[in-house]
């Protein structure tokens, strides 16, 4: 085993060569970037290591920030503190999150009455830490090569995507740890590898753990777990074949008993924490899939699916790539020839499968993350080999360049994500902001849900608005509420994770009270009368507005910044009127006509106006058909 005795000896040898494998087919001209890092570091890789964490927490918590839908979060771990149960509304008992163990560690801040937000940033730095840590552990193990392996960490800290989601409130990095350490307790399965039972228990465990965090992990846990056993199989089968006895082995045991020693070993730890969390929801939610699947399903599958592939071609693409086409063509065949390197990048292509059939996400790059650990990898191999020192400081500076954009946009059209500034909705004190706007409403019905006659809500963002407003909330996109999720309008065009809005009867039905809906503001204007229903469309898009009853009306609640936040009064309120008499909020009725000048955003002329007034003919089809 000649590969393998290279791969011990570069990990026994920080400063040699990267495993035999890979030197095999360099080139005389390639210089290596691991080669002035071996020089610069050799004899304090302790300290190079810690000196890479200080600077990535320290990064992490200067780009930090908390997004809307971790608000969903902190509201079912703040009822669960309460003694409510895991509910978004009391009482209504609807799995709205996908996120069920990050989920439990935010009841500790709420019943203890901590800031839930800066909680998760700081368990999501450390969690950050401690998957850098296992990502390098997993690479030098994989190229048997410190060098290398301290090069994949710092690419995957420079990846902005990657560290800003350290904070964002979401489980993403959580997901991400327990999701590498799979593949680090897993791989690679080698001649000369050995994977005794505790690392196979350890991954069941990590497995485990990461479909508690997110189910979807199951397809990335799956894929590694599945390698494993396939790969086993295979090194059981030609070592038998040999007549020789594999390190670590049974020795005697047949390639089917050790398949299934070893599906035992990580299944089982796997199984005894997802399955009684599966029967705790069947019977709680009575559901096996959260709501969550159901809101965010589209009905034709076509686009999202189209749309997931623009999501991947964005990425890659706005942290440019393309520029490593070349050397990607040059060095793949060594890249993939080391072993178990194509072992850990099978998990790559079904990942992106499975993004494309979900339709993609709308925030920034999120569902790349738990993929890009091993994306660093092959990243780092191709950023390492150069023959022009100024070309190579070049693309190294380019490189950073185009990451150090994503903070500000994913790409020259803030399209198809939404950009981190454009998702930060916290800390953020300003009243115009959806927490300001929260707090308000908490000002004006103060004591939350349990006070007898309180408004019931309705909202599009069902975050930070509703988690401080404290108040009942039908959740307009149908995250929350089953009868929306499955019977809503469906939204056009097409935009991942809203496919559904809340029809005018549902709600009225429900008795909500106030249509908050996407909270919108307009200029004042003292000499108006009324509101037409074309004017309304950019609050409560995608649906047939014509089906207000005609008591509805529209509240103007002056902000600070000089306009008047728009709220639709749907259904009469006894608090809600004491609030219109104390504050002196005008009320006026709603017209059912439409103009098709209220539909114009943008003054007629050019592809960006074309493209903006045409949206919003889109959203307004329902209520304005003859527009």
């Amino acid at each position: 085993m000649a590969g393998a005795e290279g791969s011990r000896a570069a990990v026994e040898d920080p400063s040699g060569r990267v495993a035999a494998e890979i030197g095999a087919g360099a080139e005389p001209t390639d210089r290596r970037l691991t080669d002035t890092i071996d020089r610069l570091v050799r004899g304090r890789w302790v300290v190079a290591e810690i000196l890479l964490y200080v600077v990535t927490a320290i990064t992490a918590w200067i780009v930090r920030f908390v997004q809307d839908d971790a608000f969903i979060t902190y509201r079912y771990a703040r009822n669960l503190a309460r003694g409510n149960g895991l509910v978004f509304n009391e009482g209504e008992r609807v799995e709205g999150y996908t996120n069920f163990l990050w989920t439990l560690m935010h009841w500790l801040p709420e019943k203890l009455g901590w800031s839930s937000p800066i909680f998760s940033q700081v368990v999501g730095i450390a969690l950050l830490l401690a998957t850098v840590a296992v990502t390098l552990r997993f690479a030098r193990r994989l190229f048997g090569h410190q060098g290398l392996a301290f090069l994949i960490a710092m690419t995957l800290v420079a990846n902005v995507t990657f560290i800003t989601y350290a904070t964002g409130g979401l489980e993403t990095m959580q997901q991400t740890l327990l999701v590498i350490s799979v593949g680090a307790l897993l791989l690679p399965v080698t001649g000369s590898t050995r994977h005794g039972a505790w690392r196979r228990v350890g991954a069941g465990l990590c497995a485990g753990l990461a479909v508690l965090t997110r189910l979807d992990s199951a397809v990335l846990v799956g894929t590694w777990i599945l390698v494993h056993l396939i790969m086993t199989w295979r090194l059981e089968n030609s070592t038998g074949d040999a007549g020789n006895v594999r390190p670590g082995s049974a020795g005697s045991s047949s390639p089917a008993s050790s398949v299934v020693n070893a599906a035992l070993q990580i299944g089982l730890p796997a199984a005894a924490l997802v399955l009684p969390w599966v029967a705790w929801k069947l019977s709680y939610y009575g559901e096996l899939l959260p709501n969550t699947f159901f809101a965010k399903s589209a009905g034709n599958p076509v686009v999202p699916f189209l749309f997931g592939l623009f999501y991947l071609v964005a990425f890659f693409v706005s942290y440019a790539a393309f520029l490593l086409i070349g050397r990607f063509r040059r060095l793949r065949g060594e890249f993939f020839a080391i072993p178990g390197v194509a072992q850990t990048f099978m998990v790559v292509p079904v990942w992106c499968l499975y993004i494309c059939l979900v339709g993609g996400d709308f925030m920034e790059y999120r569902f790349m993350v738990p993929i890009i650990p091993v994306l660093a990898m092959l990243a780092a191999f191709l950023i390492d080999r150069y023959r022009s020192v100024n070309r190579q400081i070049l693309l190294v500076i380019v490189l950073l360049v185009f990451s150090g954009v994503h903070h500000i946009a994913p790409a020259i059209v803030p399209y198809p994500v939404l950009t981190f500034s454009e998702l930060s909705h916290w800390p953020n004190e300003s009243t115009t902001t959806w927490k300001g706007k929260g707090e308000f409403l908490a000002e004006q019905f103060p004591g939350g849900p349990d006070v007898a006659g309180q408004p019931l809500l309705a909202v599009a963002p069902l975050g930070v608005l509703p988690y401080f407003a404290d108040l009942a909330t039908v959740d307009m996109l149908g995250l929350t509420d089953p009868y929306i999720a499955r019977n809503g309008d469906s939204i056009e065009p097409y935009y991942p994770g809203h496919v559904r809005m809340a029809p005018v009867d549902y709600l009225v039905d429900r008795g909500v009270n106030l249509v908050l809906a996407q909270p919108g503001s307009v200029d004042p204007e003292p000499g108006r009368t009324s509101y037409r229903l074309s004017e309304l469309t950019f609050l409560w898009p995608s649906v047939d507005l014509n089906a207000l009853p005609p008591t509805a009306q529209v509240i103007e609640i002056p902000q600070i910044d000089d306009t008047d936040w728009l709220v639709i009064y749907l259904d009469q309120n006894d608090k809600v009127d004491a609030a219109i008499e104390r504050n002196d909020w005008r009320v006026l009725p709603i017209d059912h006509e439409c103009r098709s000048e209220d539909l114009e955003i943008l003054e007629p002329g050019g592809p960006i106006a074309e493209l903006t007034n045409g949206l919003s003919r889109l959203i307004s089809r329902r209520t304005c058909p003859d527009l």
